[in-house]
């Protein structure tokens, strides 16, 4: 019997032995009964001994890996020559020799295969050494190639810090990952340039994930040092013939000295979408481009999170997205370019691509982008700004107010058809906004779609996106769509109403026809409506009624100003008054019961003065005060206003210490 089978066995009587003693405790067990027990396990110990094992592994010792020393590729092993449980595939078995001189290609590639075809496990661990390979290798699917780490060095290969480094000499990509859950981990990939029979040779690119008329998903690229591929991609993503690369995750890649950092192509009808680079980033030099996203397929949603691109400078540029289905996420992403021209753009989003996302640090010179179709592009600098759409509610009567039921009129809405009967709801316990009418529509179920739209579309060439919406509350499923004239030229129509009785927002936020736009609600069923919003961009609804703003107002609800009292100067200052900026803009003038008084200069003090087109009006109880026209107030036909009961005045702000009247009522 060896030593670890009586190692085994007494083990397992001591356990049986507590559990025996448990047993008896617990239950009762009488002393003869235990007895038995022990003497029936003792029986069965002896004959264990008495067995010859024919186990091939020493658990506690276990047999060396077979180690070719001949380094002449064709005499070495390409099979596995231990004796080992399936586990990890080991490349060692194979015959790698990664002594930088020694070709490594066949060994490598048949320790992948070994693993790819179940004879051995999934993941093949490399030992520390440069593997000089002249063919790229494939890692298919499920398999993932992990070294021991790229040394102590992100700025050079490190020979001499027990790290694995593929040394690639060749034309091709160096490692070509193609299949589901393919990785790369843990090593360095090198564009070999020492030897006669390498020094003149440029490899195309590093690792390539490429997808042919085939779906890849959920490769692992993590831990890599890809080095000095200055001929082509360190990384690149390509899906063509129909094919698609989604939901990979590439974690602290580190690219030194390339052509292209990232590369990411899609062909038409091929896609490479949500793909996520976590850390890691790029320097060096020899760079045309960091990261480089293109169609004409689909190629959006790709997330960098984390990410530094600093080459000092790129001869196009360090980030360059181009494709109407191409864009990118960057989050809190590091830009810089210490030697790029100021006049050099960092960051070049092509005009007809929409959706980018960039937020973190720019260094260095500006964005080349087209902001209103990229409106969450936040990058600032001293060179660059980002820019956001104004959140102002065009629908000048978002609060429903005015309806005239016998003309089946509306302010600031057109109501195209006859096929519905309108209702205005003013009750307050159906408002889901403060002073919004809730509009109740019975659809009369004939004539097609009945419409509501604004009577005046407001236009803003500078805009590519709108954003539009109203909340409606229907049982009538798809009751009601939001639709617009695409830019395209199509009609295209939003989610519908599910009909489950409560409210939506039913909405859209989308591309529209500048040469023709065209938006409004289809309703096609009983539904009620309210707080209808309408911003030109990209950006969240607004719900509610808008502020006015710089550009002008309109209103259909009530303006409410503000009041205040003013009592007469001081006698020494008695002709000049003062009226209280910031308090409202019309001013009940208490005489103190003295009318029979002078208003000759009004807030002529500079900390006093309003600005320049603001209405004051003065109203009087009493009559007798005199407002006396003159250089400081010009009044119409240089009369003098004198009050009566319950009169007033209106006058202009002229921005200094004048003033001009606008009207009386004397």
């Amino acid at each position: 019997m060896s030593t670890s089978s009586s190692s085994i066995a007494i083990s397992l009587l001591a356990v049986v032995m507590l559990a025996l003693g448990y047993t008896f405790s617990r239950e009762r067990t009488t002393q003869q009964q235990l007895h038995d027990q022990v003497a029936q396990l003792q029986r069965q110990m002896n004959q264990l001994a008495t067995t010859t094992t024919t186990s091939s592994v020493d658990i506690a010792h276990p047999e060396h890996r077979f180690l070719p020393t001949n380094e002449k590729q064709d005499e070495r092993s390409l099979t596995c020559a231990c004796d080992m449980p399936s586990g990890f595939t080991y490349a060692s078995d194979f015959g790698v020799i990664g002594d930088a001189t020694a070709d490594d290609t066949l060994a490598l590639q048949a320790a992948i295969d070994s693993a790819s075809a179940n004879d051995s496990g999934g993941i093949v661990v490399i030992p520390k050494g440069t593997f000089r390979i002249f063919e790229p290798l494939i890692v298919p699917a499920g398999v993932t190639l992990q070294g021991q780490g790229y040394g102590d060095s992100p700025l050079a290969i490190s020979f001499d810090a027990g790290a694995s480094t593929i040394a690639y000499c060749g034309t091709d990509y160096a490692v070509k990952l193609e299949g589901h859950a393919a990785g790369l981990r843990d090593l360095a990939v090198y564009d070999w340039p020492y030897g006669t029979d390498c020094e003149n040779i440029q490899a195309a690119g590093g690792v390539l994930v490429e997808a042919d008329a085939a779906l890849v998903e959920s490769v692992i690229v993590s831990n890599i040092f890809i080095y000095f591929f200055l001929g082509g991609p360190a990384l690149s993503l390509v899906a063509k013939n129909s094919a698609g690369i989604a939901f990979g995750n590439y974690q602290n890649v580190r690219i030194r000295h390339a052509k292209h950092g990232i590369s990411l192509q899609a062909e038409e009808s091929s896609f490479v979408n949500s793909n996520s680079f976590l850390a890691g980033g790029m320097s060096g030099g020899g760079f045309e481009v960091g990261v480089i996203a293109q169609g004409p397929g689909a190629c959006n949603d790709n997330k960098f999170y984390g990410m530094f691109i600093e080459p000092p400078d790129t001869t196009l540029t360090h980030v360059y997205v181009s494709g109407a289905k191409t864009n990118v996420k960057f989050h809190d992403v590091r830009l810089e370019a210490t030697s790029k021209s100021l006049d050099k753009p960092i960051v070049i989003i092509d005009d007809s691509s929409y959706g980018n996302v960039m937020n973190g640090l720019l260094g260095h010179t500006h964005v080349q982008a087209n902001l209103n179709r990229n409106p969450d592009i936040d990058l600032m600098s001293a060179k660059s700004v980002g820019m956001d759409p104004a959140p102002k509610n065009l629908y000048w009567n978002s609060a429903f107010k005015g309806y005239n039921a016998e003309d089946r009129m509306m302010p600031g809405f057109s109501l195209v058809g006859t096929n519905a009967a309108i209702t205005i709801l003013e009750d307050s316990d159906e408002m889901l906004f403060p002073d919004h009418n809730v509009i109740d529509v019975d659809y009369l179920n004939y004539g097609g779609a009945f419409k509501l739209m604004a009577d005046i579309t407001p236009k803003a060439p500078a805009h590519d996106f709108v954003t539009f919406g109203v909340y409606a509350r229907s049982s009538v499923p798809s009751s009601i769509s939001a639709a617009m004239r695409y830019e395209s030229g199509n009609i295209i129509a939003s989610a519908s109403h599910s009909g489950g009785g409560d409210w939506e927002f039913i909405g859209m936020t989308a591309l529209y026809d500048k040469s023709a736009p065209y938006f409004y609600f289809s309703i096609t069923g009983d539904v009620q409506l309210t707080a209808p919003t309408f911003i030109y961009g990209k950006t969240p609804a607004i719900p509610g009624a808008s502020l006015m703003s710089s550009s002008g107002a309109r209103m259909s609800g009530t303006l409410t100003m503000g009041v205040t009292t003013v009592y007469p100067p001081p006698d020494a200052t008695q002709y000049y008054w003062v009226i209280p900026k910031n308090s409202g803009n019309i001013f009940l003038i208490d005489t103190q019961g003295n009318p029979s008084r002078s208003i000759i200069r009004l807030n002529h003090r500079t900390a006093d003065r309003f600005a320049r087109g603001t209405l004051a009006t003065l109203m009087f109880e009493e009559a007798g005060t005199r407002v006396k026209n003159n250089s400081y107030i010009k009044l119409k036909n240089n009369a003098d206003f004198v009050s009566g009961p319950n009169t007033s005045i209106t006058l202009m702000a002229g921005g200094s210490a004048s003033w001009v009247e606008v009207s009386r009522n004397e």
